[in-house]
């Protein structure tokens, strides 16, 4: 399973209320707390591929000005720890 967090930057306040009911009925979107007209959210999926899609659908909604993409995690059960690099 991989992970992304994301910020939706909205157009509108009112993006918001139109939004959560969307994101709500998706089962691998995890909406945060709306901070102005940005909204983190959580997404997983299986690979990259459905990290994609899911990062396009959140695109294409209405209301929605931007995705930016601010961290993924490709630690999965698929790796070993010798696999795995360290940045420190």
């Amino acid at each position: 399973m991989l992970t992304a967090g994301l910020i939706l930057s909205l157009n509108t306040q009112s993006s918001l209320e139109n939004l959560r009911p969307m994101l709500a009925g998706h089962g691998s979107v995890f909406p945060g707390s709306a901070e102005g007209s940005w909204l983190p959210v959580a997404i997983e999926a299986e690979d990259d591929g459905g990290l994609r899609v899911i990062h396009q659908w959140l695109a294409a909604l209405p209301g929605v000005a931007y995705v930016d993409v601010v961290h993924v995690t490709f630690d999965d059960a698929t790796t070993t720890p010798s696999d795995r690099t360290s940045l420190s």
